[in-house]
């Protein structure tokens, strides 16, 4: 059986607000409280509730809203399932945002904690929290559509961004349709089902998109079909929808989102998966450990990259490899003496050993009877860029905007430990990306305090 709605008083008792006042330390406590009905909201909370079957056996389950605050808090305070059972009953804050203040039996029992996080992650739905900050975050005014500025750190993070198939639009559209079903005393999926062929949408009546797409979708045409199939339902839906008064606005534009981020039009019209790095990503931040990476080396002409470049090292005194005048139009190599030899990326360009021994700068060069050899980069135009920038004032500023990035990661670490708290991989992701949700939200709360103190 799936679990309803979860509702909560949204103002505080007098019994909570005399706890809030007490909260000197641990204010995320205090900012799930305030806003627990923000960040769960009826249409995400139908969204949590698909990880339960829906039959009409069984004893109702706890809402996931509660499960998942919990889960959260957990992170937050980086305790054990047991440890979680006995605060839900010993500490008053855990009993704040949980909703069950001054209650002797915990509101839910340590087998249903272990079993909804066990739903959580063979959905998938770990992530999706993460995504649900995101969003959170965009109504806050944080940010916005704007240009992407992706910037990245070697340490073993996964990013708050969001990155979804795009012909799994159809499962926003059929949340935002299973709210309307909702709101007018129909069952989610009958429901659901009913609005989807009304919509003109009827590949979204199925409880599986792809499934009713019957698509191969290795196949180029057959992809490309049901793509245009999936953009038709959301056309279809964007109509309906717009007539009906179920605050539903943020599933569409979640769909909106992903098919602007992943689809483009050719010239002929028709609309196709976009390949590549996406097009409004405009500046990429990392460090040198992403340099040889996909990101950087499959990278859009327009995108600029910014990272400290290796460093040159010199060991022996003499002339190293930035003596040496690169001239890119031209493939051309210009060594400090004035000879000129050509290059290609990724090859070593050797200088003729009787030329060398000629050199009137010989000395301050090489060594090497065999004449001086200098190795080109197969990215060289990319690290010359790049030295080119850190030598400044105003480059080596702009590298300094990355320090975000670790700083998010000290944060992350705080909360986490250096040590895997689980056996499994699959599992200890669950555990980062559960302190990432954590990390998001701390930025919201800050957002909210500077907006209030404006």
């Amino acid at each position: 059986m799936r679990p309803g709605v979860w509702r909560p008083p949204v103002e505080p008792s007098a019994a909570e607000q005399t706890v809030i006042r007490l909260v000197r330390r641990a204010k995320l406590f205090v900012f799930l409280r305030r806003y627990r009905h923000e960040l769960f909201d009826e249409a995400f909370q139908t969204e949590l509730a698909e990880v339960y079957r829906d039959s009409p056996k069984g004893q109702p389950p706890v809402p996931p809203a509660q499960l998942a605050l919990a889960l959260i808090l957990q992170a937050y305070t980086g305790i054990s399932d047991d440890e979680v059972i006995e605060a839900t009953v010993m500490d008053r804050r855990w009993q704040l945002v949980l909703d069950c203040l001054d209650t002797d039996r915990p509101p839910f029992a340590k087998g249903t904690l272990v079993g909804f996080r066990t739903r959580l992650i063979n959905a998938g739905w770990d992530r999706r929290l993460i995504a649900r900050t995101i969003e959170i975050a965009m109504v806050s005014g944080g940010f916005g559509p704007r240009a992407l500025r992706a910037a990245l750190d070697s340490s073993p993070l996964w990013g708050a961004g969001r990155v979804e198939d795009t012909p799994n639009m159809g499962h926003a559209l059929r949340k935002a349709l299973g709210v309307i079903a909702a709101g007018q005393g129909w069952g989610l999926d009958e429901g659901t089902a009913v609005l989807a062929r009304r919509a003109g949408a009827p590949v979204l009546a199925g409880s599986s998109l792809k499934a009713a797409l019957d698509a191969d979708w290795d196949d180029p045409g057959e992809r490309d079909h049901a793509l245009a199939v999936v953009l038709a339902a959301l056309e279809a839906v964007e109509t309906f929808i717009a007539a009906q008064p179920a605050p539903v606005g943020a599933a569409v534009a979640v769909a909106r989102q992903v098919r602007d981020q992943d689809v483009e039009t050719t010239p002929a019209g028709v609309a196709r998966l976009r390949r590549g790095v996406a097009k409004n990503l405009t500046e990429l931040h990392i460090d040198r450990a992403y340099l040889p990476s996909t990101l950087v080396r499959d990278r859009d002409e327009n995108l600029q990259v910014f990272c400290k470049a290796w460093r040159v090292r010199n060991t022996t005194g003499r002339y190293d490899e930035t003596a040496f005048t690169l001239n890119f139009d031209h493939g051309q190599l210009t060594c400090p003496a004035g000879v000129v030899m050509p290059f290609t990326p990724g090859r070593t360009v050797r200088f003729p050993a009787a030329t060398c021994a000629a050199c009137p700068l010989r000395e301050q060069c090489t060594t090497s009877t065999r004449g001086r050899s200098v190795s080109i980069h197969p990215d060289e135009t990319l690290l010359a860029e790049l030295r080119e920038r850190q030598a400044t004032p105003a480059g080596r500023a702009r590298l300094r905007e990355r320090t975000a990035v670790e700083h998010t990661l000290a944060h992350v670490g705080h909360w986490q430990g250096r040590r895997a708290r689980y056996h499994g991989q699959r599992k200890n992701l669950f555990y980062l990306r559960r302190t990432a949700v954590v990390h998001n939200l701390h930025v919201i709360a800050r957002q909210r305090n500077d907006q209030q103190a404006a």
